[in-house]
This record gives C-alpha cells, structure tokens and sequence, in this order.
C-alpha cells in the first residue's frame, strides 16, 4: 500500500487525523487546512480552545505532529512536510522570535560578544537564522545535540 499511496491521500489522512482529535478531545475546536504546498500541509486548529493545544513554547503542537505522521504516514511513503498550528501560536512566536533575534544581534554587534540562546526546536532555529543571516557583521551557529541544541550570535569574523 505504502508503494500507492500519494502525498495528496497523506494530507487527506492527517487532516481527517486532526478532524478526529479535535473531536476526541471534547475541546471546542474547528479544524482548517490553512496551508496546501506540493510537499506539506499546515492544519490550524483554531476556536476558543485553541490554545490549550499549543502548550509550553509548541510542546503540545509538536507532539501532535508526531503523533499524526506516525499514525498517517507509513515506511516507504513520499516524505510530507506537516505543520500544526493552534490559534495563530505559530506566528505570534515567529514574531517574538525575530524580535529577540534582532534585539541579540545589536548587542553582539555593540558589545563584540557572542550570544547564546536556549536550546530551540529545529524550526525554531530555522527561523532565527533566515532573520540573522540579513544582518552584516553577525554570524550564527548552532552547537549542542537535540532536544538541548541552541544557537550562538557571534559577530561575523
């Protein structure tokens, strides 16, 4: 089955996974497919329940996700790139993140010393690193091993 099955049935999949969990929890929750891309999909689940679903910096959202892709999706199956978000958390923390970012990096460039962040989910990271790499004069690198990896702004060299 897995040799069948298109990226297209994978997004059906996890959307009808999110649609049952929403229900499950007793929440009142409504689910939405906010994003279709070729590769991924990004379910909101969104309502005035909602936020109970993000927890703790995402904890709760990336859990779901990985929940869902190893009930959805089975060995051999083209690779889907899911992403949950629950009540806008997504960009509210990508806008507190560029934020801190940019705030880190005028210290770096005043001070001429490195920052380091708390570790961050691998998205996370991501996301502090497109913002920086705009900014001349100041370089990031990641160090550390999952879940305790961070990043550290130094200035360019």
């Amino acid at each position: 089955m897995a040799d069948t099955v298109t990226l297209t049935e994978l997004k059906e999949r996890v959307a009808g996974w999110a649609t049952g969990l929403a229900a499950a929890t007793g929440l009142d929750l409504t689910v939405r497919v906010a994003r279709d891309e070729s590769q991924g999909i990004t379910i909101a689940f969104e309502g005035p329940d909602s936020s109970l679903l993000a927890g703790r910096r995402g904890e709760v959202l990336e859990a779901l996700q990985l929940l869902a892709m190893s009930s959805c999706i089975e060995r051999g199956a083209p690779r889907l790139h899911l992403l949950f978000d629950a009540g806008g958390y997504r960009q509210r923390r990508e806008d507190i993140l560029t934020q801190m970012a940019r705030e880190l990096a005028d210290e770096v460039l005043s001070s001429g010393q490195e920052a380091e962040l708390e570790p961050l989910p691998a998205l996370e990271r991501r996301i502090i690193h497109q913002v920086l790499i705009e900014i001349p004069g100041i370089r990031t690198y990641s160090e550390g091993e999952d879940p305790n990896r961070y990043i550290v702004i130094a200035p360019a060299q």
